[in-house]
């Protein structure tokens, strides 16, 4: 079901906020102002400002979930599906990076059950990138490596992109992933020549 356009917009005003200025620094009066809503008109969509931070952060995480499940179901080979997972993770940070970075430092604001619905979808996220290269594993594909170690490596390197990424810098961002595909999948060392 499609959010409504408002509500869109009070999401990217919020999240480019906290990416700007930090959770606990940006007051709801900042993000009402920035989404062209009035303080009252803000809480009728929230109780309050970590609502907020939990519907950029769940927004933010199911996107990409979602994304990456139906980029998998596209691909067989492994070596492919660990690109697609790439792909996608990639794509989300292209198009929302602010979320990143909210993702990033802001999440462990959330508290009580907003944080174990993160926290599941965070654990939903890592099973599958963890399946990948269980199955690269098992077909004979991938090398065996931990498969939790594996995943971790490959959203560390994925999840800190907010933190030193400039797209209009000289690696642009199709040469990005083309970096990390290679990374993860190649290697960085040339072959020794016999």
């Amino acid at each position: 079901m499609a959010r409504e356009p408002r509500w869109d917009r009070v999401l990217t005003s919020a999240a480019r906020l906290f990416a700007e200025d930090g959770f606990a620094a940006t007051s709801v009066r900042a993000v009402a102002e920035r989404a062209r809503l009035t303080k009252a008109g803000l809480y009728y969509h929230i109780k309050e400002k970590e609502d907020l931070l939990f519907r950029i952060c769940e927004h933010s995480i199911q996107s990409i979930l979602d994304g990456a499940r139906a980029a998998l179901a596209a691909e067989s080979d492994p070596a492919a599906r660990l690109k697609a997972l790439i792909r996608n993770h990639c794509g989300f940070f292209f198009r929302h990076p602010h979320n990143l970075t909210v993702l990033n430092r802001d999440m462990g604001a959330l508290t009580g059950a907003q944080r174990e619905e993160i926290r599941a979808l965070e654990m939903a996220y890592l099973d599958l990138v963890r399946g990948v290269f269980r199955d690269g594993q098992k077909r004979g594909r991938l090398k065996k490596l931990d498969p939790t170690a594996a995943a971790f490596a490959l959203l560390g390197v994925l999840n800190s992109f907010d933190r030193w990424y400039d797209p209009a810098g000289a690696v642009t961002p199709d040469a990005l992933v083309e970096h990390v595909e290679t990374i993860f999948l190649d290697g960085v060392a040339e072959e020794r020549r016999k």
